[in-house]
């Protein structure tokens, strides 16, 4: 994940989200969190984030590979993650924190 800003206003946030992968379907998951470092609830037989366990704020879906998504969310002030939640990325490392400031 590559987001071209770390930190962002309160209020309505658009995600452009493209996904550049030749091959590989991903998806963007928007989770409030109370530390970036904290680990999320995994289900290491699915080997994907538990998501009705986590403060998702929205999400993209599965997007192709080439495939491009908007979504607007409305984030209150506060530490998030931007993950994948496709099996077995957010454990091989694609997530990002995001600061939402007041």
């Amino acid at each position: 994940m590559q987001p071209d800003q770390s930190t962002v206003k309160a209020g309505t946030v658009t995600f452009d989200v493209t996904n550049w992968s030749r091959g590989v379907i991903h998806e963007m998951l928007v989770v409030a969190v109370d530390r970036p470092d904290a680990p999320l609830p995994y289900d290491y037989s699915t080997q994907r984030v538990v998501e009705d366990q986590v403060r998702s704020a929205g999400e993209t879906g599965e997007l192709q590979p080439n495939q491009s998504k908007s979504i607007s969310l409305d984030l209150a002030p506060g530490s998030y993650l931007l993950l994948c939640n496709v099996a077995g990325h957010y454990a091989a490392g694609m997530e990002v924190a995001l600061t939402v400031t007041p």
